[in-house]
């Protein structure tokens, strides 16, 4: 009896030391992606910034383009992604510091602000802009990327803000464990107050400069078709932010699960 309870404890034990190992290997991965995202999009400013010095336009399209960028979707996106890749990287490194000790959690803020902003935004957000544009561009480009932005945005830069933000919000999905939360009311809530936000900015663009962000908006404008398409978009967002927990629970499995399995292995215990 002795002895088996000596196996058992080593067996608990290499068990523990197999988990410790997998979890501190993830956090190294998952430094070393955040940072490398993180290079990526700011490089990515940098050489566009450096583009346009060398492309003399002088299209007024283009140059109000550039005097609008900051309100475009798609930059929010690619800068949510630096600011989660920031946290990612301060939360995991954290999390490796402190790898030896027993039972470490991060704050409860840091953590819960994490969640919130890759759940709510992040990967709702990158999967908008990457299925609408390339869905709307393979459509009629003019309608969401006009050839005159081509003078602006290097094709390799339309790429990194358009395509590269899904495999982006997918690694984080997938080699970050979690669990599906038991309400969805804060991260639902964030979502909308940030859509609430872009929509008064494109409104307010509007009004104040008399364009549409987008051409597609220009067209629609006026008709029963203009808030169909707003409609149409706003649900997107809700679809693929319920579209992660079947995912994370396929790959990670359910946070439910687990106590079941825990009390049955006690009750073997006590037999």
């Amino acid at each position: 009896m002795y002895d088996t309870s000596i196996v058992e404890v080593r067996r608990m034990m290499r068990i523990l030391y197999i988990k410790i190992r997998t979890m501190v290997c993830l956090l190294r991965i998952r430094i070393i992606f955040y940072t490398t995202v993180i290079l990526m999009h700011l490089s990515n400013v940098l050489y566009m910034t450096w583009y346009v010095t060398q492309s003399h336009y002088k299209d007024e399209k283009a140059l109000i383009f550039k005097d609008l960028e900051y309100r475009f979707f798609t930059t929010w996106n690619f800068v949510l992604q630096v600011v989660y890749s920031l946290l990612g990287l301060a939360c995991d490194t954290l999390l490796l510091k402190n790898s030896r000790k027993k039972n470490y959690q991060l704050p409860e803020a840091m953590s819960d602000f994490r969640e919130v902003v890759y759940s709510g935004l992040v990967w709702p957000s990158s999967l908008v802009v990457f299925s609408v544009f390339w869905s709307v561009y393979a459509f009629d480009r003019g309608l969401i990327y006009p050839e005159f932005l081509d003078t602006v945005i290097p094709p390799i830069s339309n790429h990194v803000i358009h395509t590269v933000i899904f495999p982006v919000a997918l690694f984080e999905l997938v080699f970050r464990p979690r669990f599906e939360p038991e309400t969805h009311a804060r991260n639902v809530a964030q979502l909308c107050l940030h859509l609430s936000v872009y929509v008064c900015v494109l409104f307010f663009t509007f009004q104040e400069r008399g364009i549409w962000l987008y051409p597609i908006f220009k067209q629609l404008y006026g008709t029963v078709y203009f808030p169909l398409a707003l409609g149409c978009v706003g649900f997107l967002f809700f679809i693929f932010y319920y579209s992660q927990w079947p995912l994370t629970k396929m790959i990670h499995g359910s946070k439910n699960k687990q106590p079941k399995k825990t009390q049955a292995d006690k009750k073997k215990k006590n037999k």
